[in-house]
């Protein structure tokens, strides 16, 4: 039985037709009795196969918040047919607030299983003090909301407001929010926000001399969507991977990167708050940083 190579092309349903990364692409017989193989789509939208000639196949696919037309079916053809199929995704958007003063916060649980949070309870309780939006009374009081068959949920809040958020399961853990100045957001990213990006001027990779210094000013931004102060230190560990070639010494607004003796190395920013796990864990955007010493 001759074997050939098959491409199937994932993409969203936006105008752009984006490929999409990280479909779980499971194939069976046409049946969809006997499973074959399967393969989750690379950074270009694409999973790769080497499946039987002649024969129609089942494909089925996998990806959370997102739906797809379920299941096709896909006949591989001898070669010198190519065999490159296209499918398309509908991801989940969210919904944004009609308000312009509020930020619909919306968003997934999963219990460790991995299944969906279903009546999952969020009490939600506002930190500003009783204040006035746009000649509107806003008075302290508890939030209460719960999750959806599929662990769902999504509740306006005030934008610049803090929240403090008690999640059933997490009694021991007080979550405290600061709602972005946009009309939507990912509640999970609000809750459990992590070190996302830095940004550093004057832009790396830096040359400094054995013995000399020089000063860089990082801007720090989390998952939230918010610029942290300074350089961060409550939030980032700064280091270089080699301290004998050059030491970085945090200020509280610059970075100065002093040179210790010939040779290269990178700036690190890595998260000091490890207790949050992302799957997958990407490090900080912006880092390493070359930095060469004469």
């Amino acid at each position: 039985m001759a074997y050939e190579p098959v491409d199937l092309l994932v993409v969203d349903d936006s105008p752009a037709t984006t490929p999409v990364e990280g479909v779980v692409v499971k194939v069976y017989d046409e049946a969809g009795a006997i499973f074959y193989t399967q393969a989750t789509t690379n950074n270009e939208g694409v999973a790769s196969f080497l499946l039987p000639s002649s024969l129609k196949f089942q494909f089925r696919f996998y990806r959370f918040a997102t739906t797809f037309q379920q299941p096709q079916t896909f006949e591989v053809l001898a070669a010198p047919n190519p065999n490159k199929f296209v499918t398309t995704a509908h991801i989940f958007k969210r919904p944004e607030a009609t308000d312009l003063r509020l930020c619909r916060c919306s968003g997934y649980f999963r219990r460790p299983d991995g299944k969906p949070a279903k009546n999952l309870d969020l009490h939600l309780v506002n930190k500003f003090k009783p204040m006035l939006l746009e000649g509107s009374g806003v008075l302290t009081e508890r939030l209460r909301k719960k999750t959806d068959a599929d662990g769902y949920i999504e509740v306006d809040l005030i934008r610049f407001g803090q929240y403090e958020v008690l999640i059933e399961g997490l009694e021991d853990c007080l979550r405290l929010v600061h709602v972005p100045d946009a009309p939507s957001a990912n509640l999970p990213d609000l809750v459990f926000p992590v070190v996302e990006q830095v940004i550093l001027n004057p832009e790396g990779s830096f040359a400094v001399s054995v013995g000399a210094q020089i000063e860089v000013i990082p801007s720090v931004f989390s998952s939230d969507g918010r610029q942290l102060p300074g350089t961060a230190t409550e939030d980032v560990r700064w280091s270089t991977e080699d301290d004998s070639i050059a030491l970085v010494l945090p200020n509280r607004e610059t970075l100065v990167i002093q040179g210790a003796s010939p040779g290269t190395t990178n700036l690190i920013a890595s998260r000091r708050d490890q207790s949050i796990v992302r799957v997958p864990n990407t490090p900080i955007l912006g880092q390493p940083v070359t930095i060469t010493v004469t």
